[in-house]
């Protein structure tokens, strides 16, 4: 896998209404990001989503193919990361917007592909609900800009969520203040360098969706263009989950396009009962393992695990499989290493 040879900005994430037209550019121009190397089918989302007192956030994202099939993020899913990264469980997708055809189709072009809509599989229809209403609209827009609309409602009926059963799902939704674009994007991505400390923070900054486990988990990766960036975990009602790893790799490819990775660092905190022991830091599971792997530099980048209170755990992405969760454990404990 190469990394593209062009440096552009960063375009996952817009704040102000955007109108049709502005949305099928964006959607044209995310084109160039995906990384399908097996597929060769391209895929680009846009959801619009409502945070605090306010409801004009954009957030963009691409697919992501594994060799793993089953660990591909989905373009869908790829917004999704960065939603939940750079907002918190209580973020709410009120519409969106999804394109798919193979990555050499162009506007303009008079082939069937080019004129056809791509839907959303019923994986990303799971994810999708898991943050809206019944009524949020989802259009499904062809490469030449036609435009067929639907409603989660609809393309997901007798919808299955963690609102049906989790009393306190949502429930400080757009009570707080809208967060303003520099602090959306600074949960994302930053300019690097960034010391140890800043990591840290913005690591523990974080929220994952954590109603089923209890526990959360954020990694920051070092991209080889200077960029760091970052991805929260995804729980969903059905566990079609999107890890730490697969999150902060969305967020990567939607803003740069497939990039190398050349360090990360992990952070896991648990809550209620579920609070991790102390001396502890979190493991990441093989999966998340496996998604890094398709984008690191080299079996020997730098994996860190931290924890509270100073704790840190230095591996290598080779030898950070040894630490990955056996029959639910989801820590290691830290030995020789003063609190």
């Amino acid at each position: 896998m190469k990394a593209p040879k062009r440096s552009i900005a960063p375009d996952n994430f817009r704040k102000g209404r955007l109108s049709e037209a502005e949305v099928h550019q964006w959607l044209l121009d995310l084109r160039d990001n995906p990384h399908v190397p097996e597929s060769g089918f391209a895929v680009s989302a846009v959801f619009r989503v409502r945070a605090g007192d306010a409801e004009d956030y954009y957030f963009a994202g691409v697919n992501v193919e594994n060799m793993d099939h089953r660990l591909s993020t989905h373009g869908e899913e790829g917004a999704i990361s960065g939603i939940v990264t750079a907002l918190g469980k209580n973020a709410e997708i009120v519409e969106g917007w999804v394109m798919g055809a193979p990555s050499a189709v162009k506007a303009g072009d008079k082939s069937f592909a080019a004129n056809a809509f791509a839907s959303c599989c019923g994986k990303c229809r799971q994810q999708i609900a898991g943050l809206a209403q019944e009524k949020a609209k989802i259009h499904y827009m062809s490469v030449n800009g036609a435009v067929e609309t639907t409603t989660v409602g609809k393309f997901l009926p007798e919808l299955f969520t963690f609102r049906q059963f989790i009393p306190d799902f949502a429930k400080d939704l757009g009570r707080d203040k809208a967060p303003t674009s520099a602090a959306v994007q600074k949960k994302l991505l930053r300019k690097g360098p960034l010391t140890e400390k800043q990591i840290e923070s913005w690591l523990k900054s974080l929220q994952s969706v954590d109603y089923a486990t209890k526990t959360s988990q954020a990694m920051v990766m070092k991209l080889d263009n200077g960029y760091y960036v970052a991805g929260a975990r995804v729980e969903e009602a059905a566990f079609v989950d999107i890890n730490a790893a697969q999150a902060a790799v969305a967020v990567a490819t939607a803003a740069f396009g497939a990039r190398k990775v050349e360090a990360a660092w992990v952070y896991t905190k648990g809550r209620d009962e579920k609070k991790l022991p102390a001396k502890t830091v979190g493991t990441l599971p093989l999966s998340a393992l496996q998604t890094l792997s398709e984008f690191a530099k080299s079996k020997k980048i730098p994996v860190r695990f931290l924890g509270d209170r100073g704790l840190s755990v230095k591996k290598t992405l080779a030898s950070a499989a040894a630490l990955a969760p056996v029959s639910g454990q989801t820590f290691y404990r830290v030995k020789n290493q003063k609190m």
